[in-house]
């Protein structure tokens, strides 16, 4: 396992170590309107006991979403940091990238916390020409910060790192489960990106940016099948604040202050999402 890990590793997440087949993933969505900033992801797997996790060991502080995975106790899968930088990652087939082994590899710290230590996109995309990751990868992954920047990162046709960026501004960016280099051959098909693309194609003319819109897009490519959509969320990243919907249930989000969550840890907390809801559930019954 150490040695598919050292060829597969990327400093943002675990789980594009595992060939995982590519259609049991997850639809990941960016949007800005010029005013308002937002991300949201469907998390799709198997049944599983997934965990909130709060994090204040690095220099900001962040909540993630992780779940235990292939022998792995917990594995980061999406979050946002106090500087409104967030991201969500899905597979895509496995390709291998060139090694560069004049480059140095990337540090231990950032598989713990990813986003402990940086505070946008454009720092994120500063670090691919600096380390290694050449090897098996089978992953891309979506960032967006509260400026309104959003990009992809994927591998591209030459064998590179690469990213798909949104415009300046007004635009939106959707990955799912195939590489983004094949949107230019021609040569994808993914219903859920059709889907995702018809809706969001349609953002300020007959549909607002709102929470509720942007929740309507993960409800229309939820999966249920024998890989489910677990939750979703939604962030807003100038409120800073996560829309959590548990089990497919689209009408009724559980809504997290990411400051005030924050300001309940001291370094490091994790809870089960089934706790988490059980006890929003049991304050809303005494309320």
């Amino acid at each position: 396992m150490n040695t598919i890990m050292r060829l597969t590793v990327f400093i943002f997440f675990f789980f594009s170590f595992f060939a995982i087949p590519a259609a049991n993933g997850c639809t990941i969505i960016s949007a800005s309107d010029g005013k308002t900033i937002m991300l949201g992801g469907n998390e799709d797997q198997m049944p599983n006991n997934s965990f909130l996790v709060v994090d204040k060991r690095g220099t900001f502080g962040v909540i993630y979403f992780a779940t235990p995975w292939m022998g792995q106790p917990l594995v980061v899968l999406t979050g946002i940091n106090e500087m409104g930088l967030c991201y969500d990652s899905n597979l895509i087939p496995q390709e291998e990238l060139n090694p560069h082994l004049e480059r140095k590899s990337p540090p231990r710290e950032m598989y713990i916390n990813p986003l402990g230590e940086i505070a946008s996109v454009e720092e994120v995309l500063s670090l691919l020409p600096i380390y290694n990751f050449g090897g098996l990868y089978s992953a891309q992954t979506h960032f967006a910060d509260k400026s309104g920047d959003a990009a992809v990162i994927h591998p591209g046709a030459d064998r590179e790192l690469t990213n798909l960026r949104k415009p300046k501004g007004i635009g939106y960016l959707i990955s799912t489960n195939f590489n983004l280099v094949e949107l230019d051959k021609g040569s994808w098909y993914c219903p859920r990106y059709k889907t995702a693309d018809e809706m969001l194609s349609k953002m300020g003319t007959k549909n607002d940016l709102t929470v509720e819109f942007m929740a309507s897009v993960l409800k229309a490519t939820n999966q249920d099948g024998m890989v489910k959509t677990l939750y979703s969320v939604v962030y807003d990243l100038k409120k800073l604040n996560i829309y959590l919907y548990y089990n497919r249930n689209f009408d009724a989000p559980y809504i997290i202050d990411v400051k005030k969550e924050l300001a309940k840890t001291t370094e490091y907390r994790k809870i089960s999402l089934k706790d988490f809801i059980s006890k929003r559930d049991l304050k809303k019954e005494k309320n």
